[in-house]
């Protein structure tokens, strides 16, 4: 059971204590900062402490590393009167924002330029000495779109977002308020198909306005609009003529604290039925909102085609149509749902014209749409993008001469994620002349290339959102470690009870059952190392328990017969769980040579030993004189039938009028084995006379009945 205080003051007291001391005394000594920029003393995020500053001191310099979309947040007490002073930099040592005050305060949020920031902490004392100052550093993260980033400020550093609801954060520098930064506005970038409504919308807090700009894929301004009063939503609408990608840029004024957007991206994005070759034929596949959806689903050539293009070699004369459009030329009727060949025209489908003949529009700055009939409804649509043309530019719907000379080739496709552009999007260059007359690169979205998943309303569970929540909003995540931590902590304290039971049945050591009980098996576990029970005090006592909890297990291991040194690997990581099982439930194998040794072995005092002098003695039995060397009485026939009565359990000299020992308390009062009447404990029953041991058949040890198992080899013993 020391196991038990061991591994509960132990364990539980180490576990408690460990946790404890993190939560409420864990700071750090504050590293000697240094003298320069170059030389500043990196630190982590923590609480740090011994921080001085003697009178007319130079500055000290700290280094912090912060990852984009991350507020940094320091803070200084100082039990100086004068307080000091703080600064903060970026990593070109410009200085951004400063705070002079008993325990001053500096925080930062930063735009999202790049990866990482590196910024510079200067703490200086002015005149008078700060004799102590604490410094705690942390991060508070800001992240926008669920990225674990910030979006980008630029066109370049956009994030890549799609259709879904996220939330965005701002902060601008004002010197007068705690949250300062210099991120105040944030660009997205989002694939949108043909012909599908997109709704873009920006909802700022109650306190703020909000501005929201749409950009093409050659970064032309489409539309802009900003809040009409503080909290104002602001929405934006498109319907893209072509599969293109498009810039959002989401800014604000804001002057104060961090301030909260949502960002809501929606689409009316409609489903198209796609076909593919199997087995000779054209099939149907499904319906999916785009050809890039369909082909990563089947891993196959997708057609919107009922024919599949003519490129199966067989078409079967049914499949699902809607209308004759649908249908291919050999059969060019589509009835009851089945594209079949009626033997005459068919009629042509009721449709309405989307443009009028040699009307045209830009697409972009280098090519335009044209009207025409491109399809077989008989009706006017628009067509795939043309290109202008080397040298020209589309302006108006037209195409004329780009001014200033400047010619452009048509765009080359080269891989995804290069040049800058992100994993799901193609590199796209072209030549133009005069050099920098118009953009060079670009980047397309393609379905071939890598696409980030879209934001569900089951998210799957993060961490990270606990950042963002108080104390209460943490408790089912408390609840439920603090679940894990109960389970394995009630089998660790089953496991330590049975074998408490176990050694207390192999040591006969009475009430077993006291090792299910808290307190109690402490109590216990002092039995099994016949330890005085006042230890119970000692471990009780910090540190000292370690010692007394080491102690107690090496004279249960004595007890069992195995080497001391087992108690002490109790200490040990993960060994320490396993020495209480070892010493329960590990015995001497079957056939192994044990050492007999006589139970009786003489440790009384010196008195009791000392043979009886004179010829003849009177056997203590039957009181009739023999020999003083007899070791069987030749009358009654009882063994030990000289010298005084003895304790089996300690062999200390004892009355027969007794009831229990005065040196080991073992009761003297016992039933027989034998004839079940209570005797006095000597070597034979006062009533049947049968010698009161037991002896093992596996090793030969003879001993009283004080248990079931052999005190040498552990194995159940058989009367004699």
């Amino acid at each position: 059971m020391k196991t038990k205080i061991k591994f509960y003051l132990g364990v539980a007291l180490f576990i408690l204590g460990v946790v404890f001391y993190s939560c409420v005394f864990a700071q750090q000594a504050l590293p000697q900062g240094g003298s320069s920029f170059e030389t500043a003393v990196l630190l982590s995020p923590g609480k740090y402490q011994g921080g001085a500053l003697v009178e007319w001191q130079d500055p000290i310099y700290y280094s912090i590393q912060v990852k984009a979309g991350q507020e940094i947040n320091i803070e200084a007490k100082s039990f100086a009167e004068s307080g000091c002073s703080m600064y903060l930099f970026n990593e070109a040592q410009e200085e951004l924002v400063s705070d002079y005050a008993t325990n001053p305060k500096v925080s930062w949020l930063p735009n999202a330029d790049k990866g990482s920031y590196k910024y510079y902490l200067e703490i200086a004392n002015d005149a008078s000495a700060v004799e102590s100052f604490s410094l705690e550093i942390s991060l508070t993260n800001y992240y926008d779109a669920n990225s674990q980033t910030d979006a980008g400020s630029t066109f370049e550093s956009a994030l890549n977002i799609v259709p879904g609801s996220y939330d965005g954060y701002f902060s601008k520098a004002l010197y007068d308020n705690a949250h300062m930064g210099d991120d105040d506005q944030d660009f997205y970038k989002v694939s949108v198909q043909k012909g599908i409504p997109y709704e873009f919308k920006v909802t700022p807090s109650a306190e703020s306005g909000i501005a929201l700009e749409l950009y093409d894929a050659t970064r032309q301004l489409i539309d802009e609009k900003e809040s009409a009063n503080d909290g104002a939503m602001v929405s934006l609408f498109l319907t893209p003529a072509a599969n293109t990608n498009v810039f959002l840029a989401v800014k604000s004024d804001v002057t104060s604290a961090i301030l909260n957007y949502k960002l809501n991206i929606k689409s009316s994005a409609s489903v198209i039925k796609f076909y593919v070759c199997k087995d000779e034929y054209c099939e149907t596949v499904g319906e999916f909102s785009s050809l890039g959806d369909c082909q990563k689903a089947t891993t196959k050539t997708c057609y919107q085609a009922l024919d599949c293009n003519g490129k199966c070699d067989i078409f079967p004369p049914h499949d699902g149509c809607v209308k004759n459009s649908d249908c291919p030329a050999g059969y060019p009727s589509c009835v009851d749902g089945q594209c079949i060949d009626t033997g005459e025209e068919p009629p042509s489908d009721s449709c309405q014209d989307e443009c009028n003949v040699e009307q045209t529009k830009c697409f972009d700055n280098f090519n335009y749409y044209k009207c025409g009939d491109y399809n077989k409804d008989d009706c006017l649509e628009w067509s795939s993008p043309v290109y202008c043309g080397e040298g020209n530019k589309c302006g108006n719907g037209k195409c004329a001469p780009a001014p200033g000379g400047c010619q452009c080739s048509e765009w080359a496709e080269g891989q995804c994620g290069v040049d800058s552009c992100p994993e799901d999007e193609i590199s796209v260059s072209r030549t133009c002349l005069p050099t920098g007359c118009d953009i060079k690169k670009s980047c397309v979205g393609n379905s071939s290339c890598q696409v980030i998943p879209p934001p569900s309303d089951h998210q799957p569970f993060s961490f990270s959102f606990l950042n963002k929540f108080s104390l209460f909003g943490k408790l089912p995540i408390f609840a439920l470690f603090g679940g894990f931590y109960l389970f394995f902590w009630m089998i660790f304290y089953i496991y330590i009870a049975v074998c408490l039971q176990v050694l207390a049945k192999k040591t006969a050591v009475k009430n077993g059952w006291m090792a299910w009980v808290p307190i109690a098996n402490i109590f216990l576990m002092i039995n099994l190392a016949k330890k005085p029970l006042w230890w119970f005090i000692l471990i009780l006592i910090p540190f000292v328990n370690i010692v007394i909890g080491i102690l107690l297990w090496m004279a249960i291991a004595e007890r069992r017969n195995k080497p001391n040194w087992v108690g002490v690997l109790i200490i040990v990581p993960l060994v320490g769980i396993a020495v209480p099982g070892y010493l329960a439930f590990f015995d001497h194998k079957k056939g192994e040579k044990i050492e007999s040794t006589l139970p009786n072995t003489s440790t009384g005092t010196q008195e009791a030993n000392k043979p009886t002098v004179g010829y003849k003695h009177a056997c203590k039995y039957c009181a009739k004189l023999i020999p003083p060397n007899s070791l069987v009485c030749p009358l009654c026939k009882k063994s030990n039938p000289l010298g005084p009565f003895r304790c089996p359990k300690c062999h200390e000299p004892i009355e027969k009028d007794w009831q229990v020992c005065s040196n080991c308390n073992q009761d003297l009062r016992i039933v027989c084995p034998f004839c079940k009447k209570i005797t006095f404990f000597g070597d034979h029953c006062e009533d049947c006379n049968k010698r009161l041991l037991v002896t093992c058949s596996h090793c030969g040890q003879e001993q009283p009945p004080l248990g079931d198992k052999c005190i040498k080899c552990g194995q159940l013993t058989e009367k004699k």
